[in-house]
């Protein structure tokens, strides 16, 4: 597999308490276990105050929330009309994962589990999101739920069970 390449930026007052390995072994793993190379995608780590401001900007919903995704290819059709180097470029650019640090940490505390295995979690779902899976379905939710377990069974030992059988999704 041809390595991706993931660009992280944490805001400077969650830069002790997130380790940049923790979110890129995330995606790794989800880009392996959908058989996906060469593409690439940015972790941005805020607060919970830019997380809501972008939920309301285009999600309207004026809520703070644990990760929003924001894909590149979801509903574009500029790249039927670029050159094809160009277009090659256009898709493997994955988009933008935002993680809400102090809501990640106090889902953590709340379902008793490490910091870096809800990271690992809120990575694992962005990144399928962006590759196109939903949950908007019983069949989605399903096939999505399989696949993000499968992921962070290869990734943690901690039983994020309770986490992931939360309604919160």
């Amino acid at each position: 597999m041809t390595e991706s390449q993931i660009l992280i930026q944490i805001d400077e007052r969650f830069q002790g308490y997130v380790e940049e390995a923790w979110l890129k072994a995330a995606v790794r793993a989800t880009l392996q276990a959908c058989e996906r190379d060469q593409l690439s995608l940015s972790i941005l780590v805020v607060d919970d105050d830019e997380l809501r401001r972008y939920n309301r900007v285009y999600r309207q919903q004026d809520a703070p929330t644990d990760v929003l995704s924001f894909a590149v290819q979801e509903g574009s059709t500029l790249v039927a009309d670029m050159p094809e180097a160009l277009a090659a470029e256009v898709n493997a650019e994955l988009g933008d994962l935002l993680l809400a640090f102090p809501y990640a940490s106090r889902q953590a505390q709340r379902f008793g589990h490490s910091l870096a295995a809800e990271l690992k979690l809120l990575v694992v779902h962005g990144t399928l999101h962006l590759l196109g899976y939903d949950h908007d379905t019983e069949t989605k939710q399903a096939d999505m739920w399989c696949k993000q377990t499968e992921i962070l069974n290869s990734l943690t030992d901690e039983d994020l069970t309770p986490r992931l059988t939360t309604p919160d999704w």
